[in-house]
């Protein structure tokens, strides 16, 4: 309630203020976390409902993908690794939206993952605190991922 009557009030004391406090965020946060639910969930249709069909989507090594296709690929290939499932994400932090305007905005998060195993030697793998930049859209009523670039911090620098 504060918070409305706080809003009524900026509204009538900053010309324009009241079309800001609508910013769409509540939106994009709900279409981001929908992502992150997919990836959590092993769920690939989940992870695509939230993507852009001409999506860019680079990860922490460099592999760049561009379309729905080829994340679906990415996606059922990773998901039945059992390898990488065995990887436990911790808890997402979403540190900025920053809406560019009433239909773009760029999410700004992070998370670790624990107890993930590399594919190849069989051996543990430290734990990895990845950092997040998701650019995003909205088209046809609905807030899609455009862009995603991921990135590992680096162990020892």
């Amino acid at each position: 309630m504060r918070r409305v009557i706080l809003l009524a009030v900026l509204g009538l004391l900053v010309p324009g203020a009241a079309q800001c406090a609508d910013t769409g965020e509540a939106g994009v946060r709900a279409a981001f976390m929908q992502y992150d639910k997919g990836w959590r969930d092993f769920d690939t249709n989940e992870v695509l409902a939230t993507l852009a069909p001409d999506i860019e989507w680079t990860n922490s090594v460099g592999i760049r993908l561009h379309g729905t296709e080829e994340m679906r690929r990415l996606l059922n290939h990773l998901f039945k690794d059992a390898s990488f499932r065995a990887g436990k994400p911790g808890p997402l932090t979403i540190h900025a939206i920053r809406m560019l305007g009433p239909d773009a905005a760029v999410v700004s998060s992070s998370e670790a993952t624990f107890n993930q195993v590399d594919t190849r030697t069989g051996k543990p793998v430290p734990d990895q605190h990845t950092n997040e930049l998701s650019v995003m859209e909205k088209r046809d009523g609905h807030w899609l991922i455009v862009n995603d670039l991921t990135s590992d911090e680096s162990h020892g620098i």
